[in-house]
């Protein structure tokens, strides 16, 4: 992926997270495709209008999401972004704060880039450490 596009779809995936903890939903019908659809760590899945309604409803509330690390990849007019991130949050009233890895696709659709997938996945061990 040229540089400035690995930057652009980055720069978008950084916001993407920030929007959860600002809850920001007008960021999330902006960039989520309507086919848009999320896969949790308890293996919840849900569209965009679902994961919408979870970040309103406070049924997910995250207080910190930073990315530890992130790669793009370009396809064309499709970027998948894999990474690593640190997260404070609960859902439905259960705490589940550490560190996750996780794959984000995107896809270009006229000028601007939408996220179409999402898959979190909890890193194991002592506080969601590495092993």
């Amino acid at each position: 992926m040229s540089d400035s596009l690995a930057d652009e779809v980055k720069r978008l995936n950084r916001q993407w997270m920030e929007s959860y903890v600002k809850r920001d939903v007008a960021f999330l019908e902006r960039h989520l495709a309507e086919t848009y659809v999320s896969t949790f760590p308890d293996g919840a899945v849900l569209d965009k209008k679902g994961e919408i309604e979870a970040l309103k409803s406070g049924e997910v509330s995250l207080t910190e999401m930073t990315p530890l690390e992130m790669t793009a990849h370009n396809y064309g007019t499709a970027a998948v972004i894999t990474g690593r991130s640190a997260i404070k949050a609960t859902v439905k009233g259960e705490e589940v704060s550490g560190n996750y890895r996780f794959t984000d696709v995107w896809v270009k659709q006229g000028d601007r880039w939408l996220a179409v997938a999402s898959q979190v996945t909890r890193i194991a061990g002592a506080g969601g450490e590495e092993r």
